[in-house]
């Protein structure tokens, strides 16, 4: 079996199997993936009213999208926080060079 051949993968969500196909190589990340989702949905079965499985799915993604979200948003003010950071060091560094410049 070749790497990029997928695999196909039994995964369990809300007491139900399903069939998915994975590429070779990500069975453990994907069952990882299909655990914190599992676990997301009988977090919301239980703490709400809902019972029918695709309205508990879509509050689940909906949690999901926004945890996600905001975990892009939080990366990207450390990203720019970096920048900012970098581009100080880059001025100093610049202004140092130029005190440093023979005739000055």
């Amino acid at each position: 079996m070749s790497q990029s051949t997928p695999r196909t993968m039994d995964i369990k969500l809300m007491d139900r199997q399903y069939k998915v196909n994975c590429p070779a190589g990500q069975e453990a990340a994907l069952q990882r993936a299909a655990d914190r989702l599992n676990e997301k949905l009988e977090q919301i079965r239980s703490a709400t009213r809902l019972s029918h499985p695709e309205q508990i799915a879509v509050m689940a993604a909906l949690n999901l999208c926004h945890e996600a979200t905001q975990y892009a948003d939080a990366q990207d003010e450390k990203v720019r926080d970096l920048e900012e950071k970098i581009k100080l060091l880059q001025d100093t560094l610049e202004q140092v060079m130029a005190e440093q410049r023979p005739g000055r």
